[in-house]
């Protein structure tokens, strides 16, 4: 099993997008492959099953949110029965869906004084759910909400942090860096951790501004992602019909099985 979080350092990079075309990809290699939305928005639950369908799981009490509660009580729970089996890419995937309740249930988390260590409760409490897949992907909202952020990063045994080369990403991403060397302390932030260069314009440009990320706190994927429509076209997964959106993905997913098998327990 292999516990990814995808993590951004501000909004509108692809990181959900990035996240579900990784999905995608272990569901074709026949992988059991489980989502995890942690956004109280609940953008990628609404990408796979509507509008209707999310906020159908939030009414029912069926979100993560709602798992999560019954968890933090101690309540006798079948954590299947919170596992929605949208379609992406025509594939099964399951998913356990955000929602509002997961606002609740992170606050309480973090800011009662029954978890010392607020940052792993999350991992611990959804630790025998994730046993039961190959393949889980949590999905969380950029990093000015950091409780999300945080609890991802010490539950996922690898981390993907998806950024674009433009305006005042450069400058965020530092400050997240910097915010999660703080809570490391002594332990290195490259240990775990890969950044993904998204929505590049052409690869003159990704290649510069690879290379000014060669100094960065955390290593960087060789391939970069191109800004192509085909990667809009969720949950179509239209990336396997388009030949270059076809090979920047191969080649990721290259890397990610590769980065995956090098196995580093420090958290």
């Amino acid at each position: 099993m292999t516990v990814f979080a995808f993590l951004s350092a501000g909004g509108g990079v692809g990181k959900t997008t990035m996240a579900l075309h990784l999905a995608h990809r272990f569901l074709l290699e026949g992988r059991r492959v489980l989502l995890v939305d942690l956004d109280p928005s609940a953008g990628l639950s609404t990408a796979l099953l509507g509008e209707e369908g999310a906020a159908r799981a939030e009414e029912s009490g069926l979100t993560v949110g709602h798992l999560l509660w019954r968890l933090l009580k101690g309540a006798p729970v079948d954590w299947a029965g919170y596992v929605a089996r949208p379609r992406l890419g025509g594939l099964e995937v399951d998913l356990l869906v955000g929602g509002e309740e997961l606002s609740d249930v992170m606050g309480s988390i973090w800011f009662s004084a029954t978890w010392p260590s607020p940052e792993s409760v999350l991992g611990r409490l959804l630790g025998p759910v994730f046993a039961a897949y190959e393949v889980v992907i949590l999905d969380t909202i950029p990093f000015y909400e950091r409780r999300y952020s945080m609890s991802a990063f010490f539950a996922a045994e690898k981390v993907v942090v998806v950024a674009h080369p433009y305006g005042a990403e450069p400058a965020r991403l530092r400050r997240m860096f910097a915010k999660f060397a703080q809570v490391l302390q002594t332990t290195p932030l490259d240990m775990k951790t890969r950044l993904l260069v998204n929505k590049v314009g052409n690869d003159r440009e990704g290649k510069a501004w690879r290379e000014r990320l060669a100094q960065a706190a955390i290593p960087v994927f060789k391939t970069v992602i191109g800004d192509r429509v085909a990667y809009s076209r969720v949950p179509e997964m239209a990336y396997v019909k388009d030949r270059k959106a076809r090979g920047e993905v191969e080649s990721w997913f290259r890397e990610v099985v590769e980065w995956a098998a090098t196995e580093v327990e420090v958290f």
